[in-house]
């Protein structure tokens, strides 16, 4: 059995990984140049909130269903509760969109976005909500392949790289990524979405990068004191290249984000930079 994002789509990991991602493509607009999005691990693009495995799980409940209704968010939150409602045309909270599903949101006349996705049927389920859009291509593939990939023509861009962390090596296997991509892609951003269950093994991992890549680094983590054994209850995103003014955007917002997301008495964040 392959890792079903269905049943988790939107939860608090969900909606921390994608306002910084937001973020980070709204910091690529400023400019008029176009960007490349490049996703290693795409998923199907967006998800039904109504469906059995979201059902089972109810893990939106603490999540995005938080966040319905805000009139106060800072960006870039502001923009993915706008991107969500978009995607909810009937009103409700029944689409809950992916991260390509937010890129093509964002996306001008220009940019570009690249996914891939290694499973099958989930890649079906990409292609068929992409078929037609020019500007998107979906790659049948694994995404650790995805060095191969870069540079892209635009010479600037978002690669995220968000595996499912089933494998036991998989931040050695992104951190091998981040040694071939990094170099060849001087002009792009990365960022990795991870979960913080191994402490020790993600500033191993963090470590690792920031002496491989030889670039400016900031990790952003958010921690919901949930109660309970099993569970995952913290996440980061390392963020390769951050663009200017970025962290300062990015403490606001999850300053902002970390009460409303607590499912415990102390949910805390940090911003450190390496």
């Amino acid at each position: 059995m392959h890792y079903r994002h269905s049943f988790h789509a939107g939860n608090f990991a969900d909606v921390f990984k994608h306002v910084l991602v937001i973020g980070l493509l709204n910091a690529l607009s400023r400019k008029d140049k176009p960007w490349c999005y490049l996703d290693t691990h795409a998923g199907a693009g967006g998800y039904d909130l109504s469906s059995e495995d979201a059902a089972r799980t109810g893990e939106w409940q603490d999540g995005i269903a938080r966040l319905t209704g805000l009139t106060n968010a800072p960006e870039p939150l502001a923009s993915l509760l706008r991107l969500v409602a978009a995607d909810n045309p009937n009103g409700g909270l029944r689409n809950y969109p992916g991260s390509p599903r937010y890129a093509q949101l964002l996306m001008r006349p220009g940019d570009r976005l690249i996914l891939c996705e290694k499973v099958p049927a989930v890649a079906e389920d990409l292609k068929a909500g992409f078929r037609g859009v020019e500007a998107v291509a979906v790659h049948q593939r694994d995404g650790y392949e995805a060095h191969a990939l870069v540079p892209p023509p635009e010479k600037r861009g978002l690669m995220l790289i968000d595996p499912p962390f089933e494998r036991p090596d998989e931040f050695d296997a992104v951190a091998d990524l981040l040694q071939k991509s990094v170099p060849r892609f001087a002009g792009g951003i990365f960022a990795v979405w991870y979960p913080l269950k191994n402490r020790h093994a993600a500033a191993q991992f963090t470590r690792r990068v920031a002496r491989d890549c030889a670039r400016p680094i900031l990790n952003l983590t958010l921690n919901t004191d949930a109660p309970g054994e099993g569970q995952m209850r913290a996440c980061g995103l390392l963020v390769v290249n951050p663009p200017f003014g970025f962290e300062d955007q990015a403490r606001a917002v999850l300053a902002f984000l970390a009460p409303l997301l607590a499912q415990g008495p102390r949910p805390t964040w940090t911003a450190e930079n390496s």
